[in-house]
């Protein structure tokens, strides 16, 4: 059902159970249209955090463990889609580092 995304790094899961309503509006843009989402797990690799956005009124421990999976670095079987947010991350970082050394050598 999941699978380790190579390099991912560790980070900090802060779980926030909230109103349904607010959970849906920070959550849909991850779901297909007219999906409802369940919960959803957001990304800061730079301050090396995910934050869990889960309905107070609703929230299994099934799909508070499949976010917390999601955290600590699994994708769904076949998706891209954070190994390729991953890259994405890393080469952002590497454009700062070159241009940082850039300025270093004039």
């Amino acid at each position: 059902m999941h699978e380790r995304v190579d390099g991912w790094p560790e980070l900090e899961i802060h779980e926030h159970r909230v109103d349904r309503s607010e959970m849906i509006e920070r959550c849909r843009k991850y779901v297909g249209f007219g999906a409802m989402p369940l919960a959803c797990a957001e990304f800061n690799l730079h301050a090396r955090r995910c934050d869990i956005w889960l309905s107070r009124s609703f929230a299994p421990a099934a799909i508070v463990e499949h976010e917390r999976l999601h955290c600590r670095g699994y994708d769904h079987i076949g998706s891209t889609g954070m190994r390729d947010f991953l890259a994405r991350y890393q080469q952002a970082l590497e454009g700062v580092s070159s241009a940082a050394a850039g300025a270093t050598r004039n």
